[in-house]
């Protein structure tokens, strides 16, 4: 029970900060009404047909303000390099690789039903 608890905990927050803008917009829309009449700086203004845009303008500048004051949050800003040449050191070989004659046969041109040296009958 706990553990289903803190999953869907967490998974709400993740969610939360990864849609935060859309999230503001959402709610602008829900509330438009009542931001234009009650909230807008150019209420007394209706010539300039802003609706409380201002609002969701400044909102949205505020959010980008507050994530580029905390970057280490964003996944994108961590840009690490993994990598195997840095991690170990690249050693070569001294002595060279002697290499041995084959242990295997060639076929002379006799075709071959099956291979004697493999396929036998075991032993009693």
């Amino acid at each position: 029970m706990f553990r289903k608890l803190f999953a869907i905990l967490i998974l709400f927050a993740i969610t939360v900060q990864t849609f935060h803008k859309a999230i503001i917009v959402m709610e602008f829309y829900a509330n438009q009404d009542y931001i234009a009449k009650n909230l807008c700086e150019n209420r007394y203004r209706p010539m300039l047909n802003c609706n409380g845009h201002c609002l969701l303008a400044k909102k949205l500048q505020q959010a980008e303000k507050k994530e580029q004051r905390n970057p280490e949050s964003k996944l994108a800003s961590k840009q690490e390099v993994v990598s195997s040449r840095s991690y170990y050191q690249l050693t070569i070989a001294s002595n060279p690789v002697q290499t041995s004659t084959p242990a295997y046969t060639f076929n002379n041109g006799k075709p071959v039903d099956f291979a004697s040296d493999f396929f036998h009958p075991p032993g009693a």
